[in-house]
């Protein structure tokens, strides 16, 4: 299964080429041509997942959140959110919405937890990308209350950070798929990389680029995806923006459509792609707030004006 698209590598380097990802309940698909400009992905309103900020690195936590995912039967994609990137001596890892540092190994054997769960209470035939998620937040010269400051355990190279975070996937991803030909289990988990990157986080906006840079280094290609779920607020620059969202090879834009105007903000970074760089950019998913209906139709309306995007195939909400 996937999806098709015109897409293109870093933006200091345009090349074209074609991704092809999963897109949950969608009929297999052939290659578009070099040329293609439009993509359309049938179904209206696509299944809804449960995403969640992680309070810690509890791999039994984790666990449940999986068979929870199985269970309902979750298809599209489910984001682990484990929060900001830190280091402690020559160890990365993150600070967890719990406050507490988690580390990169914590984080692998978390998500193996989800994705066994997954595998054991799924039904038959789903398919999911797990989205192993970090933020650009405390960055060095983000502004923290009247002064600047970096934050307490920052790493001290996001472009290394952000290889650490590629092998870590590429080992998940592996895993994933050897536990599925061990299990004989009939579903389909991949396992893809996830950003929280909003502007506000990195006024700067160095730490973001350097870190999405240092992944799409080490992944050397398109896959594995890094999802970009942030806003789109002009205090970067829209070639930032579409840099951060669509320039790296594995870049995918979820948009955050917590209120009507992010989606306009987003509609605005789609229509610089399309003026300035000749680019019909791709939504790949819509991370919704209290309403996720309307927050996918706003998100849809604003793609189809722009671009004739038809439908978005990832739909979800983030939780505690």
């Amino acid at each position: 299964m996937c999806y098709q698209g015109l897409r293109r590598r870093a933006l200091v380097s345009p090349h074209r080429w074609v991704a092809c990802l999963i897109v949950p309940l969608a009929a297999l698909c052939s290659a578009a041509p070099a040329t293609a400009s439009v993509i359309s992905y049938p179904g209206a309103l696509p299944a809804l997942t449960t995403s969640y900020y992680e309070q810690s690195g509890s791999s039994s936590v984790m666990y449940r959140q999986g068979e929870a995912a199985g269970k309902g039967g979750a298809q599209g994609i489910v984001i682990l959110d484990f929060g900001r990137p830190a280091a402690i001596g020559a160890t990365y890892g993150t600070m967890g919405f719990g406050g507490s540092f988690i580390s990169l190994p914590a984080i692998v054997t978390g998500v193996e937890g989800f994705i066994r769960a997954y595998f054991h209470y799924a039904p038959a035939g789903m398919t999911l990308d797990v989205a192993v998620g970090t933020n650009d937040s405390c960055g060095t010269g983000q502004p923290c209350g009247t002064r600047i400051c970096g934050c307490n355990n920052e790493p001290v190279s996001f472009y290394a950070y952000g290889g650490a975070w590629a092998l870590a996937v590429e080992e998940l991803r592996s895993w994933a798929l050897d536990l599925k030909a061990a299990g004989g289990y009939t579903d389909t988990v991949r396992v893809v990389a996830a950003d929280d990157a909003e502007p506000a986080y990195d006024p700067g906006y160095r730490n973001t680029y350097e870190l999405l840079a240092g992944y799409a280094a080490t992944v050397g290609g398109s896959e594995p995806a890094m999802v970009d779920y942030g806003s789109a607020e002009r205090s970067w620059t829209e070639e930032e923006l579409l840099q951060v969202a669509y320039g790296f090879r594995p870049d995918v834009p979820m948009p955050q459509v917590y209120y009507s105007s992010q989606a306009g903000e987003w509609a605005n970074l789609l229509s610089y792609a399309k003026r300035a760089r000749h680019l019909n950019m791709t939504i790949f998913g819509v991370l919704a707030g209290a309403d996720p209906a309307a927050a996918y139709g706003e998100m849809l309306s604003a793609a189809e004006r722009v671009t004739q995007q038809h439908a978005i195939p990832w739909l979800s909400t983030l939780t505690s």
